[in-house]
């Protein structure tokens, strides 16, 4: 439950970053010391703006395992799921699954995945800080959701993304219920 400092660095926080980047190295060293008898498989996040700062971090090597999507681990190691039907997917900026959420979907759990183009708008922090520039994304975001839902969404529409961030700006469009990745994994089983 530690912050990963990179919405420090995203508002030009800088100092801020350093210090969070700084105890959070701390922190996992002295994990990594104190279970020194394990041998680790991965450090999963379901988050890839925290997967690209643990990795500036040195996380990979301080437990000497890749930094992995959370969805994609279990389903590497084994985890089998079909999600039913047609399933609209967002692909995050900062994307954990580093571009593989489609073929996932469809090869992996069996779904017939549709891409929805474009940022969500959310786009961390800068939602909060440029509004004006968010507005025009949320706007082209939602004309991508009408080419494919159609001019009247039921509101029923359940799209996957695997970014937390984006959860908060798929909710502000009309129509979709935005779900984690993850999420719906551990709804199926």
């Amino acid at each position: 439950f530690l912050c990963c400092g990179f919405p420090f660095g995203a508002n030009a926080k800088t100092r801020e970053q350093d210090r969070r980047t700084l105890a959070n190295a701390i922190v996992f060293s002295q994990i990594r010391e104190m279970l020194g008898f394990l041998d680790f498989s991965a450090c999963v996040v379901s988050c890839g703006t925290c997967r690209e700062a643990l990795g500036a971090m040195g996380i990979g090597e301080i437990f000497s395992c890749p930094i992995e999507d959370v969805s994609g681990f279990v389903l590497r190691h084994g985890l089998t799921a079909t999600l039913d039907g047609e399933i609209l997917y967002h692909r995050p900026c900062h994307d954990s699954l580093e571009d593989r959420g489609l073929t996932l979907l469809r090869d992996q759990l069996g779904t017939n995945a549709v891409a929805v183009p474009h940022c969500c708008s959310e786009a961390g922090t800068l939602s909060l800080s440029r509004p004006d520039i968010t507005a025009q994304m949320l706007a082209k975001k939602a004309d991508a959701f009408r080419s494919i839902l159609g001019a009247s969404p039921h509101g029923t529409e359940r799209v996957l993304t695997n970014c937390p961030s984006c959860l908060q700006g798929l909710g502000r469009q009309p129509g979709v219920r935005p779900q984690h990745l993850a999420v719906a994994l551990g709804e199926k089983i």
